[in-house]
């Protein structure tokens, strides 16, 4: 049964099932997470040297809310057969009260192709007795497998507006050179009390992420000159405005042309 990321951590669902596995697709075994928290967790163990990952591109094939109805309730061009078998023949314009009007529309032309119904005057009547709903059969299994095996019948799916196609992001998980069950107790900082017993020495330090950026600043100027440099100012500002001129060598002088 697929775990879902409220069952518990999505870091700790990775590790317990790789501890199981040598390779996991995450497609294949984490179908009920999101792309979001896969990544956010498969990241966070790889900084760790916990696991390795392959990142593959795959298009999926999705089903259009039409398609979704058609597995349910069986194809356009089923229904309009059903509706004149159950009924032995039904006039053409009776036949959207038995099947709805998108059914009655599409149906009534697949059904004459597939030589299921025929038309007698303004009756649509029964030419075979048993058929088989392709149409839902194969929308089943694309909506099982998520692909479809010919161009062709994708394109024409495509073209009746009932598939559509999406990018997926899949990973293939490895064990990584530290891989453990569970995530060791990390040390962000090292204390003086640490120094002092001598833990440091076999404390695990949380690695510094050095890609991150720094805090965006809303409003005023960021950054700030240290101390020191703010009485240097000071001091810099009063020479000036007793009127000595600051020379190439950092000294002061009353007058500069006392230096000739």
């Amino acid at each position: 049964m697929p775990l879902k990321a409220g069952d518990k951590d999505v870091t700790q669902i990775i590790l317990d099932t790789l501890a199981e596995k040598e390779t996991v697709r995450t497609e294949e075994e984490f179908p009920a997470l999101s792309q979001s928290d896969i990544k956010a967790a498969i990241d966070r163990l790889k900084s760790r040297e916990m696991l390795e990952y392959d990142t593959r591109d795959k298009e999926q094939v999705l089903l259009t809310d039409e398609a979704k109805t058609i597995c349910e309730e069986g194809s356009h061009e089923y229904k309009v057969w059903d509706a004149v078998k159950r009924n032995g023949k039904i006039a053409i314009k009776d036949l959207p009260k038995e099947v709805g009007e998108t059914s009655a529309k599409v149906g009534q032309g697949a059904a004459f192709k597939n030589k299921w119904i025929s038309k007698d005057g303004n009756d649509l009547v029964l030419q075979a007795k048993e058929v088989e709903d392709n149409a839902r059969k194969l929308l089943q299994e694309i909506q099982e497998s998520k692909t479809v095996s010919e161009p062709k019948t994708l394109q024409d799916l495509r073209k009746r507006k009932l598939v559509t196609t999406a990018k997926l992001i899949a990973y293939t998980l490895r064990k990584g050179s530290k891989y453990a069950r569970e995530i060791p107790i990390e040390v962000t900082d090292l204390t003086a009390e640490m120094l002092a017993d001598g833990s440091w020495k076999t404390a695990t330090f949380k690695p510094y992420n050095f890609k991150a950026y720094g805090a965006t600043h809303t409003g005023g100027t960021p950054g700030a000159l240290h101390p020191l440099n703010k009485v240097r100012t000071e001091i810099r500002n009063i020479f000036f405005f007793l009127g000595f001129t600051e020379m190439p060598t950092s000294r002061f002088v009353k007058d500069a042309h006392l230096l000739e």
